[in-house]
Order: structure tokens, then sequence, then C-alpha cells
């Protein structure tokens, strides 16, 4: 019973889509953070590789948001998890300031 609940939820276009826009906008919200109000302090070549990589997961979770919504949703969580490591390895390692 719950195989089938949770494979319709897979396949149900309407809540793949809502989630994945909930995803990009989450996304979008943390450049306000990081981008707007710089929540990170490194040099500015670091800088602009997060930025870099912030603009690089938007256009792609965007672009697979029409026909692999879920897809949009995996790789904000991925580059959340990815820059939080980056983070911390340069917290600990090069001196930046979260």
């Amino acid at each position: 019973m719950a195989q089938g609940r949770m494979s319709s939820i897979g396949e149900n276009r309407t809540v793949a889509r809502a989630v994945g826009v909930v995803a990009v906008v989450g996304h979008l919200l943390a450049s306000v953070l990081y981008i707007v109000f710089p929540g990170l302090e490194v040099e500015y070549p670091t800088l602009f590789a997060f930025q870099a990589a912030w603009v690089f997961v938007l256009v792609v979770a965007v672009w697979w948001l029409r026909d692999h919504p879920w897809r949009s949703v995996v790789i904000v969580l991925v580059g959340a998890v990815l820059v939080n490591v980056a983070r911390i390895i340069g917290e600990q390692y090069f001196g930046f300031h979260g």
C-alpha cells in the first residue's frame, strides 16, 4: 500500500512542480543572505566563485523545472549542502568568516 502511494506522489506532476518552485524560491531567498547582504566574508576571487556557483544552480534548477521538477529540488539541496561544506572547510583552513 505504501509503495503505491509513494509512487503516485512521485508521478504527480502538480506536486512535483510545486515542490520544485518552492526549492527555486528558497534558492532565490538564500541570495539575500549570501549575495545582497554578504553573509560570507571571503576574498573577492573566491566570492565570485560562490556567486557563479549560485547562478549555475539557479539556471539549471529553472531549466529542469519544466520537464524534471524533482531534479530541481535535488540540485538546490545538493548545492546547499556543498556550499555549507565549502564554507566550513573555508572557515577552518582559509580564513573565511560566515
